[in-house]
């Protein structure tokens, strides 16, 4: 995977999983809210999105539905508080390829991904 697309509106969060997924020689781009995810998704053309579902505006839900709509291929990492197991059935029904919960571990996050830790 070259481009990941970060779909997350805590700037911390943000720029931790910036700085790491760039050392580890992938090119990122990010979106703060469901809206701007999905433009970017469209306009990037990423090879995996790091979602979060607690968005402003377009939940990361409805986000993960739209884009498995237009590619069901789309590699999606679901990166969020919600812990709750109904939280973690839906996503996997909605498409999601892997479920991290917060607060959480960079070096899982990276392997995860397909990076070196």
């Amino acid at each position: 995977m070259h481009k990941i697309l970060i779909i997350e509106d805590d700037k911390t969060i943000v720029e931790g999983l910036e700085d790491t997924l760039q050392f580890h020689d992938y090119e990122t781009v990010t979106a703060g809210s469901g809206k701007e995810g999905l433009a970017a998704f469209h306009k990037e053309k990423p090879d995996l999105i790091i979602l979060d579902i607690m968005l402003p505006g377009v939940d990361g839900f409805e986000v993960c539905k739209k884009i498995k709509q237009s590619n069901r291929d789309m590699p999606i990492i679901m990166l969020t508080a919600r812990s709750q197991e109904n939280d973690k059935l839906l996503g996997f029904e909605l498409g999601v390829d892997d479920y991290v919960t917060k607060p959480f571990s960079v070096k899982e996050l990276v392997a995860r991904v397909g990076g070196p830790c």
